[in-house]
């Protein structure tokens, strides 16, 4: 009898140490994925003031062409001063951000754009997302600000912050949106609310967090702060992207290795490996000869060298028919257009 006591007194010692043990643990790793966040703001407080000293400005917070088309976004101007990452030399700059000719970039997610506490990392068209925006009057239609129009000062005019939710692909023409007089008062707002309030980056390359109890006086003035454009300027579509935690699962085809082009299938999934988007990529192996790269202008070699969206599928796609019209009639036998048709097919038949 006395060992099953003692046996009892360990256990509940072993559950009480745990129960100790564990928020210290949780708290450790929030703390952890806070700092994380702040030092994201800091990365780009870095990219901003490197640009404006390349640049002498900001960049625009949107390229918006006199037809409407909406073309690169600021976070997207930055990437090269971001890290080491070739991404940037790969986007088709006179194209819109989300033309096929992007997706080899955009549809991927920047950890630097990430809050790594929230829980959205794609959106359900596979564009990856930021959990930071900008100040809208610092970044908007057609922008480019300096620093000299700061009238307040670069310490006390803000550049971006962490977002509650409604987050957006880091490579959208409108990434930002208004300070607002409180945090964390629902998705549309800055901070978050995990966290009782949020991290702003300032254009001197400070980030500061603030409680969602700081005064709205405050965050007035930071808001307020000039240079002020105008609504037209400021405008974004009314558009909100559906997110959630997916990933991209790469597929290859098999098709003549004797080809200068590879063909593979990117999928598109949630966390139990239902695929809800399906394409079609095709990429070229074959080097360019010097003497006919000197005669092709920078985007017609980034077309020849970044995989070639040939086709979406959806539950409605004629997939046969498709492919018959597509450079992979050419480049796989008989036998294996009909493993490749039938692999499609059985994908599609478990999208929702």
């Amino acid at each position: 009898m006395q060992r099953w006591i003692s046996i009892g007194v360990v256990l509940v010692l072993i559950v009480l140490v745990i129960g100790l043990l564990l928020p210290a643990v949780h708290q450790t790793r929030e703390a952890a994925r806070k700092s994380v966040s702040k030092n994201n703001l800091k990365q780009i407080g870095l990219a901003v003031l490197n640009y404006e000293d390349a640049h002498r400005c900001l960049p625009s917070g949107g390229v918006i062409r006199e037809d409407g088309t909406a073309m690169q976004g600021w976070l997207t101007m930055y990437l090269p001063y971001m890290d080491a990452s070739p991404d940037y030399n790969r986007i088709n700059m006179h194209t819109a951000w989300d033309s096929p000719a992007n997706l080899d970039v955009t549809e991927t997610v920047r950890p630097a754009y990430l809050n790594p506490d929230a829980n959205s990392n794609y959106t359900n068209t596979g564009f990856g997302l930021t959990h930071y925006l900008g100040n809208p009057h610092l970044f908007y239609r057609n922008s480019s600000v300096t620093f000299d129009q700061m009238e307040r000062g670069t310490a006390h005019t803000w550049v971006a912050g962490e977002v509650a939710g409604n987050y957006q692909p880091w490579a959208y023409s409108f990434n930002w949106r208004p300070l607002g007089k409180q945090l964390c008062t629902g998705p549309g707002s800055f901070g978050y609310p995990k966290w009782k309030g949020g991290h702003l980056l300032f254009a001197d390359g400070s980030v500061s967090f603030f409680s969602d109890q700081t005064a709205p006086e405050i965050l007035n003035q930071f808001a307020s702060a000039p240079p002020v454009p105008t609504l037209e300027q400021m405008a974004v579509p009314g558009k909100q992207f559906e997110t959630g935690i997916f990933h991209w699962k790469h597929m290859p085809l098999q098709t003549d290795q004797h080809s200068d082009r590879s063909y593979f299938v990117k999928l598109l999934e949630i966390s139990d490996q239902q695929p809800i988007l399906i394409q079609l990529f095709r990429s070229n192996h074959r080097e360019l000869p010097v003497e006919e790269e000197q005669l092709m202008d920078m985007d017609e070699i980034r077309t020849f060298s970044v995989p070639r969206l040939l086709l979406r599928i959806d539950k409605t796609t004629d997939i046969s028919q498709a492919l018959k019209t597509s450079s992979l009639s050419e480049d796989a036998s008989p036998a294996q257009k009909t493993v490749i048709l039938n692999r499609l097919e059985s994908l599609q038949k478990q999208l929702p």
